[in-house]
């Protein structure tokens, strides 16, 4: 994937927990609690902030 800058690649491995988390979730019937989704939220955030950031500074 050459068109993968190594930001967009750490932003998806940085995904992957939440990811997981939510699919188990969906697919094992796991409950949704709140500090499931509050965490989520935050390293989704935390990571939208990262990206845009870097969009900005272009």
């Amino acid at each position: 994937m050459p068109h993968l800058t190594a930001l967009r690649a750490s932003a998806v491995q940085l995904s992957v927990p939440v990811i997981s988390a939510l699919a188990g979730v969906v697919v094992l019937a796991e409950p949704l609690s709140l500090r499931l989704a509050i965490a989520s939220v935050a390293v989704l955030g935390g990571i939208a902030l990262v990206l845009a950031a870097r969009e900005r500074a272009r």
